[in-house]
């Protein structure tokens, strides 16, 4: 019983510690090494960290690629923005952005500037670009 409660706290300080930047995302990556610090840390195995981790998320659910739109002003799917492609990646570019599954950046009418940071991600729903969740120069 120790153990669990023990547990139980190091999964929340965990998924404070991970989840720092966007508490909307714990995809796989962060799943899984919130997973492996708790095999780490206890001695359990690998099983017994992802039921313990299952049950954690039972009470708060696990959110994937989500992030919050100050447009929309609601906790929405973030998906990637694309910045230029080849001629042979345009058509299923497009059919997956067509798809809402990704933003293609209109690089003909707003070029990159060097040195300005530009967002990796934007909104599902109204397209708006979000630096809040991850940027590159």
């Amino acid at each position: 019983m120790r153990k669990e409660v023990g547990i139980t706290r190091t999964l929340i300080e965990l998924h404070k510690y991970y989840l720092r930047d966007n508490k909307f995302d714990e995809g796989d990556l962060i799943y899984y090494r919130i997973n492996y610090r708790l095999v780490a840390l206890f001695g359990i195995t690998k099983e017994e960290a992802q039921s313990f981790h299952a049950a954690y998320h039972k009470d708060i659910p696990r959110t994937v690629s989500q992030g919050y739109c100050h447009i929309c002003d609601a906790i929405v799917k973030i998906i990637p923005i694309i910045y230029g492609s080849s001629e042979r990646e345009r058509k299923s570019l497009e059919m997956a952005q067509n798809e809402g599954k990704l933003i293609i950046a209109n690089m003909k009418y707003d070029p990159i500037k060097e040195g300005v940071k530009i967002p990796f991600y934007g909104c599902k729903i109204c397209k708006t670009a979000l630096p809040r969740y991850g940027t590159m120069t």
